[in-house]
């Protein structure tokens, strides 16, 4: 029994010692493999930081020469805009005095009937017509005959044929195609155009009448009252138009 009992007692001592050994060799590796790989860790970590800043450097070199390529571009198109712009205002300004003179050269008009000027332009200012009564006269008035006849000063189309009242009496107004419009004012009644006829310049639209009942031949005279407006629908002077000589 006691031979039996120290057999099993030994058996049971070296599996047990068997286990123990294992578990501890066990043990060993896991704390060797452990401190391995924190080892590792830490040497990875270290590389990766010293990445980093090598990328970091990188990154701030590349931004300094980013920023000075830049800049130079920036002088460089500030350069070129400036001349670009010099260059256009050159180019508008040459545009505008081809404009100005091909305007002025096409907005010469023909006198519509012969005469000189008995009243000048005046418009806006008041003009005393009686003793305490003042009016805004529109154009020009040239002197003529009653009957005599009144021509288009330009080509153009009629605009309105029509019976302005005291002031301008019977009237024919042409639109001409530099923009300009020409108004003809106190014609006779029986004028020789209507509205939206085409019209060459020196063509006879009407004769001189005694319509403008505000202005009486005692005290004006016998005249043409000459208007021109311009595009944008304002009053002119049409003695720059003309060349009407003065009384």
């Amino acid at each position: 029994m006691d031979k039996n009992f120290k057999h099993k007692f030994r058996d049971l001592f070296r599996k047990e010692s068997f286990y123990i050994a294992l578990f501890l060799c066990l043990c060993i590796m896991a704390a060797v493999g452990t401190v391995s790989y924190k080892r590792i860790n830490s040497h990875k970590q270290l590389i990766k930081t010293q990445e980093q800043q090598k990328e970091v450097a990188l990154n701030i070199n590349d931004k300094s020469v980013t920023n000075e390529i830049p800049n130079a571009e920036r002088v460089e198109n500030t350069t070129n805009k400036n001349n670009t712009n010099n260059t256009n205002k050159e180019v508008a300004s040459k545009e505008n005095s081809k404009t100005v003179s091909s305007t002025n050269a096409s907005s010469k008009l023909s006198n519509p009937i012969n005469g000189t000027i008995s009243r000048g332009y005046t418009y806006p200012k008041p003009v005393k017509v009686e003793d305490n009564v003042y009016r805004t006269i529109r154009g020009i008035n040239v002197s003529s005959k009653a009957g005599a006849e009144v021509k288009a000063a330009s080509d153009g189309v009629v605009e309105a044929v029509e019976n302005s009242g005291v002031e301008e009496g019977v009237v024919v107004q042409i639109k001409h195609s530099n923009g300009l419009k020409t108004r003809y004012g106190n014609l006779d009644k029986d004028v020789s155009v209507k509205i939206g006829d085409k019209v060459t310049a020196n063509q006879v639209i009407g004769k001189v009448g005694n319509s403008a009942k505000l202005f009486d031949t005692k005290n004006y005279g016998e005249f043409l009252n000459l208007q021109v407006i311009n595009a944008n629908g304002e009053q002119v002077n049409p003695e720059k138009y003309f060349s009407f000589k003065a009384n």
